[in-house]
């Protein structure tokens, strides 16, 4: 059942991911391994393209899927690549729950079920989680669109489930599985840019842009390697895709234009345009970590195709942030800015350094420090994705 729901989650991120598959093994196993690495790289990159561009496209993506297909067919005849890029097991699929459990949750009109994953035993329906635990949601179907972390009687005397757990989302387990093995080239350095558009093209003006990227500044400065901030001007569509190929942690704060109908024109907005999805994916950042995305709808994806996954906080994390923060409404101004100073004081570890595997932990420490100061349907807009 698990590796029948992964199959058909998120399909158009796990075949783009495939086109990014390492092959440095099947690149050092001889003659025949190189020559087919680089035909699988060519076509790859192919097809990549071939999906940037608009529709009419469809009969030469149909032709470079066919031959993309035939090299995959003749790798997985090599020895030791019998399972060249088949669905993962089911003995795969539980390493990630290494860390916690992973909760998927279906619906359908048959009814709604509930398979909690652990990384040492088959699914289960029910489990005796320790209080204070990491738990990561898979949801599918219609449960993507529900704070799945803000669960609850909301009854006096009565604990939710954000009081009890710190939760994270995960659009696949093969994704979380990937982003725990990501791991910088260069981790005694850290990079980051704050991006700010504040008056953009389109859209109101947001006053407490420049407010909150003061405050990151403050938070940061004194900790990272280097600290880049774009505000106003710079803030542009290339501006900002530049900054990230020199910078492996984002904070963006700005309008989130979600599409519900063609999700890959979903955008954030810059000072000349939208910065879109379907821009995002086509980079090719270095050691990107975390991203702190500090706009409003950036988990909100097709309504048609829920569990496709196609929202901008899934791009962010496709394109190789491991860890990234979204929300599913809209973000009070002043809440953002509450939110952003508290959690930037919790994601520095005992050694003084940022660390992306303390952001679940960080959100869940700053929101808890403001119920008494923001209503409930802010202090539940942000979620965590990722590790």
């Amino acid at each position: 059942a698990v590796e029948l729901v992964e199959q058909g989650r998120a399909v158009f991120w796990t075949q783009l991911a495939r086109f990014n598959t390492p092959l440095d093994e099947l690149s050092v196993s001889g003659d025949t391994g190189a020559a087919l690495a680089e035909e699988f790289k060519w076509l790859s990159f192919r097809l990549r393209n071939a999906f940037d561009q608009s529709e009419d496209q469809s009969p030469q993506i149909r032709q470079l899927t066919m031959q993309w297909d035939d090299v995959v067919s003749r790798i997985r005849m090599l020895p030791d690549f019998s399972k060249f890029l088949l669905p993962p097991l089911f003995s795969d699929l539980r390493k990630a729950a290494e860390d916690g459990p992973v909760i998927i949750l279906n619906a359908s009109q048959y009814g709604c079920d509930a398979l909690i994953i652990h990384s040492t035993e088959y699914p289960v329906h029910e489990s005796n989680v320790p209080r204070g635990s990491r738990i990561w949601w898979c949801p599918t179907a219609e449960f993507t669109l529900l704070p799945l972390h803000a669960a609850g009687p909301y009854e006096k005397k009565k604990h939710d489930l954000s009081h009890i757990y710190i939760s994270s989302y995960t659009p696949t387990l093969a994704t979380l599985i990937r982003a725990r093995k990501q791991v910088s080239q260069d981790a005694s350095s850290q990079h980051f840019v704050a991006i700010g558009q504040g008056n953009p093209v389109e859209g109101k003006e947001l006053k407490c842009v420049a407010p909150e990227l003061a405050i990151v500044a403050e938070h940061l400065k004194p900790v990272v390697s280097s600290f880049t901030s774009l505000e106003d001007s710079e803030a542009t569509v290339q501006g900002a895709l530049d900054a990230l190929n020199h910078n492996q942690w984002l904070h963006l704060a700005c309008h989130g234009m979600p599409n519900r109908t063609q999700p890959f024109e979903s955008s954030f907005a810059m000072r000349d345009g939208p910065l879109m999805i379907k821009d995002i994916i086509r980079t090719n950042w270095q050691n990107p970590d975390f991203a702190f995305l500090s706009a409003c709808h950036t988990t909100v994806g097709d309504k048609e195709r829920p569990d496709e996954s196609i929202h901008l906080a899934a791009a962010m994390q496709f394109c190789g942030f491991r860890s990234v923060i979204g929300s599913m409404w809209s973000v009070d101004d002043e809440v953002a800015r509450q939110v952003v100073s508290a959690f930037y004081s919790h994601v520095i570890d005992d050694s003084g350094r940022l660390d992306s595997t303390r952001a679940a932990v960080a959100l869940h420490k700053a929101v808890k420090s403001l119920r008494k100061e923001i209503p409930l349907e802010q202090q539940i807009v942000f979620v965590h994705i990722g590790v």
